[in-house]
């Protein structure tokens, strides 16, 4: 009888926490996994997987990478949003590339509704990194706010508030800001 009680206090417990859903899905981009969908001098266009539904548009261009998720995603704001120069999304010597994804769960589906990316920066003889937090819907995808990630403590803490509290009400007509301490890394 003493089993009873003792899993009814379990299932109480454990509850919530088994019926909350997740927050963050990860994935890599790795441009030779990805298809090459624009050539040109200065750069390229990828096309790779990202959620199901959403695939990541990588461009470089000018010593810059501009990132953007999606259906025709590189006809969306943030295909031609990034950071001053110069900047990339691969860290020195690597070519994969994170991307968190903030989602919500609809039935079995994933239905994202932000993302967070490290960019590393460089300018004025600094380096750094800085995080963007992007809004993510069916028709649309652009940048919410940077947090250099140098000058906050615990800037993925701040991304991921940012996403879940700013992004689903952005106007991507707005231009997106530096959120918290700013000043460490080049933006």
């Amino acid at each position: 009888m003493r089993a009873l009680p003792l899993a009814i206090a379990l299932a109480i417990i454990a509850g919530p926490a088994a019926a909350s859903p997740l927050k963050s899905l990860y994935t890599t981009i790795d441009l030779k996994a990805c298809k090459q969908v624009k050539r040109h001098q200065d750069g390229g266009a990828w096309r790779c997987e990202g959620l199901p539904g959403y695939p990541v548009y990588v461009a470089e261009g000018d010593l810059r990478h501009f990132v953007s998720v999606g259906a025709d995603a590189e006809k969306r704001r943030a295909a031609k949003q990034t950071l001053g120069p110069f900047n990339s999304i691969f860290e020195h010597g690597s070519n994969r590339a994170t991307i968190e994804w903030r989602f919500v769960r609809q039935a079995e589906r994933q239905i994202p509704y932000a993302t967070i990316m490290r960019f590393h920066t460089s300018g004025g003889g600094r380096r750094g990194d800085v995080l963007v937090v992007s809004k993510v819907t069916e028709r649309e995808t652009c940048h919410v706010a940077y947090i250099d990630s140098l000058a906050n403590h615990d800037a993925i803490a701040l991304a991921r508030k940012i996403a879940d509290s700013k992004a689903r009400t952005f106007d991507c007509r707005n231009e997106p800001r530096a959120e918290g301490e700013t000043g460490r890394s080049p933006m």
